[in-house]
This record gives C-alpha cells, structure tokens and sequence, in this order.
C-alpha cells in the first residue's frame, strides 16, 4: 500500500517467515485481508514508513490447496504486510510478534578476555587476563522479531534479533614466559607472542555476541619447548564483534 514492488525486488538478503504467521494484504478495494502461512516460507522483507512488508519466493510456497484463509503459490504475485493497525488503537498498544530467521556464514572479530589454562607439569591451573585478539568463522542461526509500537498516533517499529552459532578462531595472544611457566627451566621473564586456535560456541544480540571457547596456544620463539603450555587446552569466554 505504502511502495511499489521494485523497491523490494533490490534486496539481496532472503529469510524464512516462520510457519503459522500471519500477513496481510490490501484487496483491490483496499480492504485488509488476512492469509496464514502453513510452513516456513523464504522471502524479501523491506521496511518502509514503520511498515514490514514481505515478498514471499514462489518455488517455497505449498500447492494451491483452494482456503482462503492459507498461504500457497496462487499468492505468489502479492505484497504482503504486516502488523497492520486494525480498528481505534488505544493511547499504548504493541501488535504481535512477527518472526523470522536466517542461517549465514558468519565473520566476528573476537577478544578473549580470561583464560583458564589447565594445570601442566605439576604446576596448578592459571587465570589468563593478557591481551589477544582473533578471528573467528563459523555457522550462525539468527531469528528475528518485529512490531509495530503505537502511541498517541505515531508508529514506530522495534527490532530484536538473537543468533547463535559454533566455529573455528585464530589468532595472536601474549604470553608471559617465566619460571611457572617453564617448569624453572627459564629464569628470566618477557611477554611472548602466541598463534592462538580453537572452537567456539557464540550467543549473539544486534552486532555484539559472547561466546565459550576451547583453544590452543602456539609460543613462536625460540622457547617454544620449554613453554609448559605449548599446544595445551585452554577454556575461555569470548567477546566479538560480528563483521557481516
């Protein structure tokens, strides 16, 4: 009601509808009807003047299966909205949840902030505070939410989206090399510099995610071999930054 279709056919990101979800329609009376998904449905979403509106792809859609009340590939040509304002809102009012989701290859830049090494050589487990920085590439699962918040006869949308994901990271740490650390085989201290490996699980809002790590760390000097923790596990808590 409010764009013309071309403005949808630009974007370049596809996600899945939830199934049971209701979208609406304007009839060539500019009536609002209303039609329910019955599976999960890939589609175009644009926002535009606080009004989602939805270009479900036709080869996700089910046969025609003749309700009207359904969503099915004889739908395909429609534009669809939702969260329509139905009816005199009240002073405060929220419309329902839309929802949605979508799978990606995810890119985070990531810090580890503590790290726990587990004990080695007779020497107890360590708590790692040093500076790192790493790259972290995995899977992630985003799902989205939408609504229309009305007051006093403005609108306004609010977005929520929460992803989680599991990958691989690398990276460079510090590490201080010193006689714990070296079982007293090196005397000195100096601040080394690690390639640091791993997994990780990540939990995500917006753009900022946190995470539980298990890694490895590579000391990449000539005291490599005496380093108790050379190639030994370590857990730690990750905090990123998604990039994409």
């Amino acid at each position: 009601m409010y764009h013309t279709r071309r403005s949808i056919q630009e974007l370049n990101q596809t996600f899945v509808v939830n199934k049971k979800q209701a979208l609406f329609y304007a009839d060539q009376r500019k009536v609002k009807q209303s039609k329910r998904l019955t599976k999960p449905a890939t589609a175009a979403l644009y926002l535009q003047n606080d009004t989602l509106f939805v270009e479900l792809v036709k080869t996700s859609l089910p046969a025609n299966d003749g309700r009207p009340a359904t969503i099915d590939i004889s739908d395909s040509t429609y534009v669809f909205f939702v969260n329509p304002r139905l009816g005199k809102p009240s002073v405060d009012e929220k419309s329902a949840w839309f929802r949605y989701h979508f799978t990606s290859f995810d890119a985070d830049l990531i810090t580890i902030p503590f790290k726990y090494r587990i004990g080695q050589q007779g020497q107890p487990p360590e708590m790692i505070t040093t500076p790192n920085a790493a790259v972290y590439l995995g899977l992630r699962y985003d799902q989205g939410f939408h609504r229309n918040v009305f007051y006093h006869h403005q609108q306004r949308s609010e977005i929520r989206s929460y992803s989680i994901g599991a990958g691989g990271l690398l990276g460079l740490t510090a590490a201080t090399v010193r006689s714990f650390s070296t079982a007293g085989q090196y005397l000195d201290e100096y601040e080394g510099v690690c390639l640091s490996y791993g997994f990780a699980a990540i939990f995500g809002y917006r753009a900022v995610n946190l995470g539980l790590a298990v890694g490895f760390d590579y000391l990449i000097d000539q005291n490599k071999n005496l380093w108790i923790y050379q190639n030994k596990p370590w857990l730690g808590v990750t905090i990123g930054l998604n990039l994409n």
